[in-house]
C-alpha cells in the first residue's frame, strides 16, 4: 500500500491548485480567495519550494430595483450587466527541516480580495438611479511562518504566525456620491495546529485554526453631502477552522477533501460616512458564518502522471448580501494533472467551473446565474 500513489505527484494532485480555491482560490466565501495549504506543506519531504499563479473570471448581474431603502419608493426595471472583474493570484512557499523532528515553513498568499465595478446597464437614466460607477478593490498579502514539531511517527503539531497587509476603495454613487480610500495597514495573527498520518495507507488528517487579524485603516471618505474628510476604522479579518482529509482506497487511488468554517458573522467595514449617510448600515458585513465543504479523488495514471477531480460545495446563507459582493453560496468542478518532470521537480495546472448561488441586496436587486471559472499552475520542487 506504500505505494498507492507516486510520491509528490499525489500530493500536488490533491492539492488541485485551482477549487475556486486554488491551492488558493479563485473565489470562494464572502471576500476569501486562497484558503491556506498549511498540511500540505509541512507533510512535503527534506526542502522544498513552490510558486503558483491563478486566474478567476467570475460572471455576476442583477436585474431590477427598489429604491425604497434610499428614499425613494419607486421600483425600477433593468440590469447591471457583469459586475465583477477577473483578477491573477500568486502564492509561494518554502519547507525544510531543522533535525528529524522539527520543521519549519514560509508561505506567501493572498487571501482576501475583492475586485467590483459595475458599468451602465439598462436601467433608465430618466429616474436618476444607476448602479454605474460603483466600485469595490480589496487587496492582501500575507506572509506566515511556521514551526511543526513530529511528536512520533504518527503525529505532528505546528503553530506560528502570520502577518497580512491589507488595503481597500470603494465607490458608491448612488449613495451621494461616496467614495472611499483606505491606507494599506499591517495587521497580525497567529495559527496552531495538528495532524495525524499514516504513510503506509496514505492516510492524513489535519486540524488548523487560524487567528482573526486586527487592522486600523486611515480612511479618505468624501461624499456630496459631507465632502471630504479623514477618517479612522477597526477592521477584524476573520478567524476561521480547517479540517483536511486524505486516504488511499484503492491501488493507486486517493480520496481527500476538507471542512472549512470562517467566522464572517463578526466581519463588517464600517466607514463613519457611510453609516451616516445611510442611518447606521455597513459599508460591507455578513449576517452568517460561512461553511465550505470539498471532496475530490486523485488517481495515478502513470509513472509520472496523476490526475484528480474534485467538487467544492458551498450552502447559501440565505441573507441580503452587500452591493459590493453579491452571491450566496456556490458550487464548483475542479479538474488537475500533475506531472513529475524528474525526481525533484513537479508541475500541476488545473481548471475549474462553476455555479454562483443567487442573492438579493438591500435594493431588492436579483443577482442570478453567477458563474464562475479559473485556470492555475504551480511549481514544486524538492531539493
Amino acid at each position: 500500500m506504500s505505494r498507492i500513489l507516486m510520491r509528490r505527484g499525489s500530493e500536488t494532485a490533491i492539492a488541485t491548485i485551482l477549487a475556486l480555491t486554488t491551492g488558493s482560490a479563485a473565489f470562494s466565501a464572502a471576500l476569501e480567495r486562497a484558503v491556506p495549504s498549511t498540511t500540505r506543506i509541512l507533510f512535503e519531504e527534506g526542502r522544498y519550494i513552490e510558486f503558483g499563479v491563478n486566474y478567476a473570471d467570475p460572471d455576476q448581474s442583477g436585474e431590477g430595483a427598489d429604491l425604497t431603502a434610499v428614499g425613494t419608493p419607486i421600483q425600477l426595471e433593468g440590469d447591471t450587466g457583469d459586475l465583477f472583474d477577473s483578477h491573477v493570484g500568486i502564492s509561494g512557499a518554502y519547507k525544510a527541516n531543522i533535525n528529524d523532528r522539527m520543521s519549519y515553513a514560509i508561505i506567501l498568499d493572498q487571501p482576501l480580495g475583492a475586485d467590483t465595478s459595475y458599468g451602465a446597464g439598462t436601467f433608465d437614466p430618466l429616474f436618476g438611479f444607476t448602479y454605474d460607477g460603483s466600485t469595490a478593490d480589496l487587496d492582501t498579502y500575507q506572509f506566515t511562518g511556521i514551526l511543526a514539531y513530529d511528536i512520533n511517527n504518527s503525529f505532528k503539531v505546528f503553530g506560528g504566525l502570520r502577518a497580512q497587509r491589507l488595503d481597500a476603495s470603494a465607490t458608491i454613487p448612488f449613495v451621494s456620491d461616496y467614495a472611499v480610500d483606505a491606507d494599506a495597514d499591517w495587521g497580525y495573527g497567529y495559527l496552531v495546529g495538528g495532524a495525524y498520518h499514516m504513510p503506509e495507507i496514505a492516510l492524513r488528517v489535519g486540524l488548523t485554526y487560524y487567528s482573526k487579524i486586527e487592522h486600523s485603516l486611515d480612511l479618505d471618505e468624501s461624499s456630496a453631502a459631507f465632502g471630504a474628510q479623514d477618517t479612522e476604522t477597526d477592521i477584524d479579518t476573520p478567524q476561521s477552522v480547517t479540517l483536511d482529509f486524505q486516504s488511499g482506497v484503492a491501488e493507486n487511488t486517493l480520496v481527500f477533501g476538507s471542512v472549512r468554517w470562517v467566522d464572517w458573522s463578526e466581519f463588517a467595514i464600517n466607514p463613519d460616512q457611510y453609516v451616516a449617510l445611510t442611518g447606521g448600515r455597513a459599508l460591507v458585513d455578513y449576517e452568517e458564518d460561512w461553511w465550505t465543504y470539498s471532496l475530490g479523488l486523485a488517481h495515478r495514471l502513470t509513472e509520472k502522471l496523476a490526475g484528480s477531480f474534485s467538487v467544492t460545495y458551498e450552502p447559501s446563507v440565505d441573507e441580503t448580501l452587500t452591493t459590493l459582493g453579491p452571491y450566496d453560496g456556490r458550487t464548483t468542478a475542479t479538474a488537475a494533472l500533475s506531472y513529475d518532470i524528474d525526481d525533484n521537480l513537479n508541475i500541476t495546472g488545473g481548471l475549474t467551473y462553476g455555479k454562483l448561488g443567487d442573492a438579493e441586496n438591500l435594493l431588492e436587486t436579483d443577482f442570478n446565474d453567477g458563474s464562475v471559472w479559473g485556470a492555475g499552475v504551480r511549481v514544486g520542487w524538492n531539493f
